[in-house]
């Protein structure tokens, strides 16, 4: 199991919106935002079941991101380390 640097708050996310090019905003694991107690699951175990192929595997953190200037929302896949 890696670690998220995004989530531990070594790093901050850097990425931009693929319509408009503007800074995306994070807001944390896509995981958090299931059913009511989803967030306190171990973090594995949630990457079982919510539809991103290999996020175990593959160690990446997914997040929602969202675009504040055009509002375009998607799933960012953090790299775990």
């Amino acid at each position: 199991m890696g670690m998220c640097p995004i989530c531990n708050g070594m790093v901050s996310l850097d990425t931009t919106c693929h319509v408009c090019h503007q800074n995306l905003v994070d807001y944390g694991r896509i995981m958090d935002y299931y059913e009511k107690y989803d967030a306190y699951l171990p973090i594995d175990l949630t990457k079982l079941s919510n539809g991103i192929a290999n996020d175990l595997k593959d160690e990446k953190c997914p997040h929602f991101v969202t675009c504040a200037k055009c509002g375009t929302s998607s799933v960012y896949l953090v790299t775990e380390q």
